[in-house]
């Protein structure tokens, strides 16, 4: 290209290899408005900036929403355009701790995000002057002025063909001077959205503006949600007096930014705990703090809960995120956090995601961060429900005698229950008597025991969500209430069935029969073992891995089941869920013969089917444990906490109990009337023993008085379990043996 004056120079042109714009813009922000604000936002950061203008309109000239970025930083050069800005991919930094001329960490590493506007832009324009209050040139240069224009349909265009690619953009303005490109804008017909640019060079600033227009944005971005978000993005934007960002005249701060936070935390965003880990050998610094979200009168989102993790500045590992804690969404739904950890970004390998939504976690240099955040939200989500405990609930347990004064909870139940309603009234605003009818629909579910277990369930996996309305919850509880007590007696029936299936199993334990015999009885009864494993499904793939296993892996410490061991081999292997294998249980049952100790070569062996199992099934996601279940433990050292050693006698004891506690609330629930014959159903079943069980585990009166009569009766002559029609049928010669 050469200049009227003579001189050859440099055209504007952008090079890429084919379709390179199609995957690393368009497919990486698409539809991501918020995604593509916060590239630029990082751009200016890096260009040590001191203002940033985001205008966000509902309305361009073609109609559409448009977006305009400006900063004062220190704008680029020509020859900054074409060597720098208009190479993709260039390694912006020449060293990991490389600071930015006006000292800043940057956040920009892969030079990449200048294509983040074409995600959502079919026309991207970039002004640039150079900012000679941030620079240190003299004497001082005259200030030039360049417009480029970038058009997303000649990009595609270009980017379509098999080789490595050029393209060059429209240029507006090259070199030009401050009155020359005031007619430009004058002529563009959008002089509101280089207001904020024209105003830095009256000012003797410089900098530069992105315009992106032909948007594909169906209506502007909302600009309390993109304060919000940038705030959490970035904690530079809301934490450094030297880099404030405004959108549509409103500064992030954070008051904006965050949400409304509990005063009970670790740290705080102003004055940040600092730890040292030690990582892959290398000293690391950490800064954070912790704090708790006040849910009331809020519209805080599940979706922005958990840990922020940050590297210079900039969001790496992006909300919600747990750090792989589970099981404790119901008080993690609160947790809000800023861990910032500088050196992701600064490692030889780069550990952080393109779109800088999340880091890998399976490398050598990010593994025992993971396992601290781990460790350190369980700590912290355990001291916050200590707090959270330590907070009044004299008014709720009130509540819950007053509409409820025949009520049976114990105090332990009072407070738990008084717990969860903690969590639902105050969204039920001031309307008493919504309070007053959850309450009561709560209480009485509560008093049947599989009731308050799926209404805990609902309200942890279903309804865990702050988004959820808790006078649908409510509702949902009261209807559950009431279907209760028809379908109570028809559970009982079948509690009874397992009470008789639990008798038979006393009866062989009794009679010391062998192995074999309660091994037919379990594989049909899995439950037996254990009400927590209701839903165990036996898997025969997963034992005949186990059983045929015979060319160990010596690295592993794996043995082989041939030769003189070839007899031993699990008794089952479990699935949780049979669809998604997250739960595999390895059940070694030794019989109950009495004065059979179980010995220290079965546990070691159930360890060693463990290991065989984990070493074929490798997801984290996965999790092996087993159950030795013999008539005595033996006096050896449990060292493997993957493994539970309980006894004959422990497991009939839990089993028993339990299921006759589930057996007394579904009667209570029911007060069923001397004429129902399902009464009569649960004295087949479950027979003498299961009545006076009932007696047993709680006073005679609190049970209807048809039951008190139907004890006497049962004195008479009552079938056994054993002969109870509807089980024989299952269990087949397991009951006749």
């Amino acid at each position: 290209m050469t200049m009227p004056n003579g001189d050859t120079v440099k055209p504007f042109k952008l090079e890429f290899s084919n379709r390179v714009i199609e995957h690393l813009g368009i497919k990486l922000y698409q539809n991501k408005p918020t995604n593509v604000v916060a590239e630029f936002l990082s751009n200016c950061w890096d260009a040590d900036a001191n203002a940033v203008h985001i205008e966000l309109t509902a309305h361009g000239v073609d109609g559409r929403p448009t977006i305009v970025i400006t900063d004062d930083g220190r704008g680029m050069t020509r020859d900054e355009l074409t060597d720098e800005f208009l190479v993709i991919g260039r390694n912006r930094r020449t060293s990991p701790t490389e600071l930015t001329p006006g000292g800043r960490l940057p956040m920009g590493r892969k030079g990449i995000g200048k294509l983040a506007g074409f995600g959502i832009a079919g026309t991207v324009d970039v002004v640039s002057t150079p900012n000679n209050a941030l620079r240190n040139e003299e004497p001082k240069p005259e200030q030039r002025f360049y417009w480029l224009r970038f058009s997303l349909t000649d990009l595609i265009a270009k980017s379509g063909s098999a080789l490595a690619g050029s393209y060059e953009p429209e240029v507006i303005a090259d070199g030009v001077d401050e009155a020359a490109l005031k007619a430009l804008v004058t002529q563009s017909g959008h002089e509101s959205a280089y207001k904020h640019f024209i105003d830095n060079v009256e000012a003797g600033k410089g900098g530069v503006c992105v315009f992106l227009r032909n948007t594909t944005l169906k209506k502007a971005m909302n600009v309390e949600t993109l304060l919000q978000s940038m705030g959490r993005r970035f904690t530079v934007s809301m934490l450094r007096p030297d880099f404030v960002v405004n959108i549509n005249g409103k500064r992030i701060t954070p008051d904006q930014a965050l949400p409304p936070l509990h005063d009970f935390g670790f740290g705080d965003w102003n004055n940040p705990i600092e730890e040292i880990l030690t990582i892959n050998g290398v000293a690391r610094q950490i800064r954070y703090w912790i704090k708790f979200v006040s849910l009331q009168g809020s519209d805080w989102s599940i979706e922005n809960a958990g840990i922020g993790v940050y590297a210079h500045g900039k969001i790496a590992q992006d909300r919600p995120f747990f750090f792989d804690v589970k099981g404790k969404e119901i008080l993690s739904r609160y947790l809000y956090g800023v861990i910032e950890a500088d050196w992701l970004d600064e490692l030889p390998n780069d550990v952080v995601s393109t779109d800088r939504r999340s880091i890998d976690w399976d490398t050598d240099d990010t593994i025992a961060f993971q396992q601290w955040g781990n460790s350190k939200i369980s700590h912290w989500l355990e001291e916050f429900r200590k707090w959270r405990g330590q907070q009044p609930k004299k008014e709720i347990i009130t509540r819950i005698r007053a509409v409820s004064p025949k009520s049976t909870l114990t105090g332990a139940e009072e407070e738990a229950l008084a717990e969860l309603l903690s969590e639902v009234l105050p969204n039920l605003a001031n309307d008493e008597e919504a309070k007053d009818r959850a309450t009561k629909s709560f209480t009485e579910a509560w008093t049947h025991a599989p009731t308050r277990l799926l209404t805990k369930s609902l309200w942890e996996k279903v309804f865990s969500s702050l988004d959820s309305d808790s006078a649908v919850f409510a509702t949902l509880v009261e209807n559950l209430r009431k279907s209760m007590v028809p379908e109570a007696m028809g559970l009982a029936v079948t509690m009874a069935q397992r009470i008789a299936a639990i008798t038979v199993m006393r009866r062989m334990i009794e009679q010391d029969k062998t192995e074999t015999h309660l091994q037919r009885l379990i594989e049909t009864f899995p439950w037996l073992l254990g009400p927590r494993w209701e839903r165990l499904t036996a898997n025969e793939s997963i034992k005949t891995l186990v059983t045929q296993k015979h060319k160990p892996d010596e690295g592993l410490g794996e043995w082989s089941i041939v030769g003189e061991k070839a007899k031993l081999k699990p008794d089952f292997v479990f699935l949780s869920d049979p669809g998604g294998q997250e739960e595999l249980i390895v059940f070694e049952l030794k019989g109950p013969e009495a004065g059979k100790t179980l010995q220290p070569v079965e546990y070691e062996q159930l360890g060693e089917y463990l290991k065989i199992i984990r070493a074929a099934y490798t997801s984290p996601k996965i999790t092996v444990r087993g159950l030795l279940v013999g008539h005595d433990k033996g006096g050896f050292e449990e060292h493997n906490t993957r493994i539970t050693v309980t006894t004959w006698s422990d497991v009939l004891a839990e089993a028993r109990n339990l299921h006759v506690e589930y057996l007394r609330a579904l009667l209570l629930a029911s007060d069923p009337t001397a004429t129902d014959a399902r009464l009569r159903q649960i004295a087949d079943f479950g027979g003498k023993e299961t009545m006076e069980l009932l007696a047993r585990l709680a006073p005679v009166g609190d049970f209807p008085n048809v039951i008190t009569d139907m004890l006497g009766l049962l004195d008479e002559a009552a079938p056994t379990a054993a002969t109870a029609p509807a089980l024989t049928s299952t269990l087949g010669e397991t009951s006749a043996s």
